[in-house]
Protein backbone atom coordinates (compact mmCIF):
# COMPACT_ATOMS: atom_id res chain seq x y z
CA UNK A 1 0.00 0.00 0.00
CA UNK A 2 2.93 2.35 0.73
CA UNK A 3 4.45 1.60 -2.69
CA UNK A 4 1.05 2.21 -4.26
CA UNK A 5 0.73 5.58 -2.50
CA UNK A 6 4.21 6.49 -3.77
CA UNK A 7 3.05 5.49 -7.29
CA UNK A 8 5.71 2.78 -7.37
CA UNK A 9 3.23 0.50 -9.07
CA UNK A 10 5.53 -2.27 -10.25
CA UNK A 11 6.90 -2.61 -6.72
CA UNK A 12 3.38 -2.53 -5.29
CA UNK A 13 2.34 -5.27 -7.70
CA UNK A 14 5.16 -7.53 -6.50
CA UNK A 15 4.28 -7.01 -2.84
CA UNK A 16 0.58 -7.65 -3.40
CA UNK A 17 1.35 -10.82 -5.34
CA UNK A 18 3.56 -12.09 -2.52
CA UNK A 19 0.78 -11.38 -0.02
CA UNK A 20 -1.69 -13.16 -2.27
CA UNK A 21 0.55 -16.22 -2.56
CA UNK A 22 0.66 -16.49 1.25
CA UNK A 23 -3.10 -16.08 1.61
CA UNK A 24 -3.60 -18.84 -0.98
CA UNK A 25 -1.01 -21.07 0.71
CA UNK A 26 -2.84 -20.82 4.03
CA UNK A 27 -6.30 -21.06 2.51
CA UNK A 28 -7.28 -17.58 3.71
CA UNK A 29 -9.71 -16.98 0.90
CA UNK A 30 -11.53 -14.05 2.48
CA UNK A 31 -8.32 -11.99 2.72
CA UNK A 32 -7.60 -12.68 -0.92
CA UNK A 33 -10.51 -10.42 -1.91
CA UNK A 34 -8.90 -7.16 -0.77
CA UNK A 35 -5.56 -8.18 -2.30
CA UNK A 36 -7.16 -8.90 -5.67
CA UNK A 37 -8.93 -5.54 -5.40
CA UNK A 38 -5.63 -3.76 -4.71
CA UNK A 39 -3.97 -5.58 -7.58
CA UNK A 40 -6.82 -4.33 -9.74
CA UNK A 41 -6.15 -0.76 -8.64
CA UNK A 42 -2.47 -1.10 -9.48
CA UNK A 43 -3.23 -2.61 -12.89
CA UNK A 44 -5.71 0.20 -13.50
CA UNK A 45 -3.08 2.81 -12.60
CA UNK A 46 -0.74 1.12 -15.08
CA UNK A 47 -3.54 1.24 -17.69
CA UNK A 48 -3.57 -2.55 -17.87
CA UNK A 49 -7.34 -2.49 -18.03
CA UNK A 50 -8.03 -6.08 -19.05
CA UNK A 51 -5.82 -7.30 -16.22
CA UNK A 52 -7.50 -4.90 -13.82
CA UNK A 53 -10.88 -6.25 -14.85
CA UNK A 54 -9.78 -9.81 -14.08
CA UNK A 55 -8.45 -8.87 -10.64
CA UNK A 56 -11.59 -6.93 -9.73
CA UNK A 57 -13.78 -9.81 -10.87
CA UNK A 58 -11.81 -12.24 -8.71
CA UNK A 59 -12.20 -9.90 -5.75
CA UNK A 60 -15.91 -9.52 -6.41
CA UNK A 61 -16.45 -13.28 -6.69
CA UNK A 62 -14.94 -13.82 -3.24
CA UNK A 63 -16.95 -10.98 -1.69
CA UNK A 64 -20.14 -12.46 -3.13
CA UNK A 65 -19.13 -15.92 -1.91
CA UNK A 66 -18.72 -14.61 1.67
CA UNK A 67 -21.78 -12.37 1.54
CA UNK A 68 -19.61 -9.27 2.01
CA UNK A 69 -22.16 -7.09 0.26
CA UNK A 70 -21.08 -3.72 1.66
CA UNK A 71 -17.56 -4.07 0.25
CA UNK A 72 -18.85 -5.24 -3.12
CA UNK A 73 -19.80 -1.63 -3.87
CA UNK A 74 -16.22 -0.39 -4.30
CA UNK A 75 -15.35 -3.29 -6.58
CA UNK A 76 -18.43 -2.76 -8.74
CA UNK A 77 -17.52 0.92 -8.89
CA UNK A 78 -13.96 0.19 -10.00
CA UNK A 79 -15.20 -2.30 -12.57
CA UNK A 80 -17.34 0.55 -13.86
CA UNK A 81 -14.31 2.79 -14.09
CA UNK A 82 -12.40 0.16 -16.07
CA UNK A 83 -15.35 -0.40 -18.40
CA UNK A 84 -15.55 3.36 -18.93
CA UNK A 85 -11.86 3.46 -19.84
CA UNK A 86 -12.44 0.61 -22.28
CA UNK A 87 -15.44 2.50 -23.72
CA UNK A 88 -17.75 -0.34 -22.75
CA UNK A 89 -20.42 2.15 -21.72
CA UNK A 90 -23.38 -0.17 -21.27
CA UNK A 91 -21.28 -2.45 -19.08
CA UNK A 92 -20.00 0.55 -17.12
CA UNK A 93 -23.59 1.67 -16.54
CA UNK A 94 -24.51 -1.72 -15.11
CA UNK A 95 -21.52 -1.82 -12.75
CA UNK A 96 -22.11 1.73 -11.50
CA UNK A 97 -25.80 0.98 -10.94
CA UNK A 98 -24.92 -2.12 -8.91
CA UNK A 99 -22.54 -0.07 -6.80
CA UNK A 100 -25.17 2.62 -6.32
CA UNK A 101 -27.81 0.10 -5.30
CA UNK A 102 -25.55 -1.16 -2.51
CA UNK A 103 -24.73 2.35 -1.31
CA UNK A 104 -28.44 3.14 -1.17
CA UNK A 105 -29.12 -0.15 0.63
CA UNK A 106 -26.55 0.71 3.32
CA UNK A 107 -27.60 4.34 3.58
CA UNK A 108 -24.21 5.66 2.47
CA UNK A 109 -25.60 8.81 0.89
CA UNK A 110 -22.34 10.76 0.63
CA UNK A 111 -20.67 8.04 -1.48
CA UNK A 112 -23.65 8.00 -3.84
CA UNK A 113 -22.60 11.40 -5.23
CA UNK A 114 -19.50 10.10 -7.00
CA UNK A 115 -21.44 7.21 -8.50
CA UNK A 116 -24.20 9.48 -9.77
CA UNK A 117 -21.52 11.66 -11.31
CA UNK A 118 -19.95 8.68 -13.08
CA UNK A 119 -23.36 7.52 -14.26
CA UNK A 120 -23.74 11.01 -15.67
CA UNK A 121 -20.47 10.66 -17.55
CA UNK A 122 -21.59 7.33 -19.03
CA UNK A 123 -24.96 8.79 -20.06
CA UNK A 124 -23.14 11.73 -21.65
CA UNK A 125 -20.91 9.34 -23.60
CA UNK A 126 -24.03 7.50 -24.77
CA UNK A 127 -25.57 10.87 -25.73
CA UNK A 128 -28.40 10.28 -23.28
CA UNK A 129 -28.35 13.94 -22.33
CA UNK A 130 -31.50 14.10 -20.24
CA UNK A 131 -30.38 11.12 -18.19
CA UNK A 132 -26.93 12.63 -17.80
CA UNK A 133 -28.54 15.83 -16.52
CA UNK A 134 -30.54 13.88 -13.94
CA UNK A 135 -27.47 12.04 -12.68
CA UNK A 136 -25.32 15.17 -12.49
CA UNK A 137 -28.07 17.01 -10.63
CA UNK A 138 -28.43 14.16 -8.14
CA UNK A 139 -24.69 14.23 -7.54
CA UNK A 140 -24.72 18.00 -7.09
CA UNK A 141 -27.67 17.88 -4.67
CA UNK A 142 -25.76 15.49 -2.42
CA UNK A 143 -22.60 17.60 -2.55
CA UNK A 144 -24.64 20.67 -1.60
CA UNK A 145 -26.41 18.72 1.14
CA UNK A 146 -23.04 17.84 2.69
CA UNK A 147 -21.59 21.33 2.08
CA UNK A 148 -18.84 19.74 0.01
CA UNK A 149 -18.21 22.85 -2.03
CA UNK A 150 -14.75 22.09 -3.36
CA UNK A 151 -15.89 19.00 -5.29
CA UNK A 152 -19.02 20.69 -6.64
CA UNK A 153 -16.83 22.38 -9.25
CA UNK A 154 -16.38 19.28 -11.38
CA UNK A 155 -20.12 18.69 -11.42
CA UNK A 156 -20.84 22.29 -12.42
CA UNK A 157 -18.21 21.89 -15.16
CA UNK A 158 -19.88 18.70 -16.37
CA UNK A 159 -23.29 20.41 -16.31
CA UNK A 160 -21.84 23.27 -18.31
CA UNK A 161 -20.31 21.05 -20.95
CA UNK A 162 -23.55 19.08 -21.15
CA UNK A 163 -25.55 22.27 -21.69
CA UNK A 164 -23.07 23.35 -24.36
CA UNK A 165 -23.48 20.01 -26.12
CA UNK A 166 -27.21 20.74 -26.19
CA UNK A 167 -26.45 24.23 -27.55
CA UNK A 168 -27.95 25.79 -24.43
CA UNK A 169 -25.15 28.30 -24.19
CA UNK A 170 -26.69 30.66 -21.65
CA UNK A 171 -27.07 27.84 -19.14
CA UNK A 172 -23.65 26.48 -20.05
CA UNK A 173 -22.07 29.84 -19.34
CA UNK A 174 -23.64 30.05 -15.88
CA UNK A 175 -22.54 26.54 -14.88
CA UNK A 176 -19.05 26.91 -16.29
CA UNK A 177 -18.53 30.27 -14.58
CA UNK A 178 -19.65 28.75 -11.28
CA UNK A 179 -17.19 25.89 -11.76
CA UNK A 180 -14.43 28.32 -12.61
CA UNK A 181 -15.09 30.43 -9.52
CA UNK A 182 -14.79 27.37 -7.30
CA UNK A 183 -11.65 26.19 -9.08
CA UNK A 184 -10.05 29.58 -8.53
CA UNK A 185 -11.29 29.74 -4.95
CA UNK A 186 -9.57 26.46 -4.08
CA UNK A 187 -6.61 26.98 -6.45
CA UNK A 188 -6.95 23.57 -8.09
CA UNK A 189 -3.82 23.66 -10.23
CA UNK A 190 -4.21 19.98 -11.09
CA UNK A 191 -7.49 20.84 -12.81
CA UNK A 192 -5.87 23.50 -14.98
CA UNK A 193 -6.86 21.60 -18.12
CA UNK A 194 -10.51 21.68 -17.14
CA UNK A 195 -10.26 25.39 -16.34
CA UNK A 196 -8.83 26.04 -19.79
CA UNK A 197 -11.72 24.15 -21.37
CA UNK A 198 -14.18 26.20 -19.32
CA UNK A 199 -12.56 29.46 -20.37
CA UNK A 200 -12.61 28.39 -24.02
CA UNK A 201 -16.31 27.53 -23.82
CA UNK A 202 -17.12 30.88 -22.24
CA UNK A 203 -15.10 32.86 -24.78
CA UNK A 204 -16.56 30.95 -27.75
CA UNK A 205 -20.16 31.39 -26.69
Amino acid sequence: MVAQELQEYEQAKQYYKKALDIFIEFGDRFSQASTYHNLGMVAQALREYEQAKQYYQQSLDIKIEFGDRDNQASTYHNLGMVALQLREYEQAKQYYQQSLDIKIEFGDRFSQAGIYQNLGIVAYKLREHELALQHYQQALNIKIEFSDRCTQARIYAALGLLAAAQENYAEARVSLRTALEIFLEYQYDFWAGIRREILERISQN
